[in-house]
């Protein structure tokens, strides 16, 4: 009984945040639209908190119904939350690691001004936080890093042959193809891949420690 009341009580936190994080990437959707209108989807960091916002949506769906007894979180819902918050930590990442330091002294721009308070810093940390403290009723397993990886891998491939093709150029300065040698265009996408592939793994070692000391 008192382990059931644990777990309700995980839920409805996990609820709560998930609830917050839509409320938070809806306003940055606007902020988006009104900054950069459609072309605001071009960019990696927009792409990998809408699918956060999709993810929690589905989570708070499931909660919902999990809370009034009609049926228990599915898997591929942990498992799509757990791709949403790799794919946010790639963007924190790359925006810290990578960004801020070509972006010289307006650097911390990056993490508070326009939508980017939200989706450089805000949703990341929020939807981390709530995974790693709420959302540990089920062990990850080896083969959710690859599907880890799919979203970054997709987006890759789809802005490297449109800047090929010259339909787009960037959005980010090492997808250039005509800015640079062609060869650091590889080097570039094997070394993002790489930190992908690096915080998914992270992110599940963590995810099932913490879950091994909570069962």
């Amino acid at each position: 009984m008192r382990l059931q009341i644990k777990k309700e009580y995980r839920l409805i936190s996990a609820l709560c945040a998930n609830i917050l994080i839509i409320i938070l990437e809806v306003i940055a959707l606007i902020l988006s639209l009104i900054e950069h209108g459609l072309e605001n989807f071009l960019f990696y960091t927009q792409d990998s908190n809408y699918l956060a916002m999709a993810a929690s949506a589905f989570f708070c769906v499931y909660a919902m119904k999990e809370l009034r007894g009609k049926s228990e979180m599915p898997k591929w819902v942990h498992s799509l939350r757990y791709i949403s918050v790799s794919c946010l930590m790639v963007t924190f990442f790359v925006v810290v690691f990578v960004l801020m330091p070509m972006a010289g002294e307006n650097s911390l721009f990056l993490l508070y001004g326009g939508s980017m308070l939200y989706q450089h810093t805000l949703c990341p940390l929020l939807a981390s936080l709530s995974f790693f403290v709420f959302e540990v009723e089920n062990k990850l397993q080896k083969n959710e890093v690859i599907k880890a990886l799919i979203p970054t891998l997709i987006y890759a491939l789809i802005t490297i042959i449109l800047n090929i093709c010259k339909v787009i150029e960037g959005p980010y300065i090492f997808l250039m193809v005509y800015s640079q040698p062609w060869y650091m265009s590889v080097i570039w996408c094997i070394v993002i891949l790489g930190i992908a592939g690096a915080l998914a793994f992270a992110v599940r070692s963590l995810h099932n420690l913490i879950y091994k000391r909570k069962i």
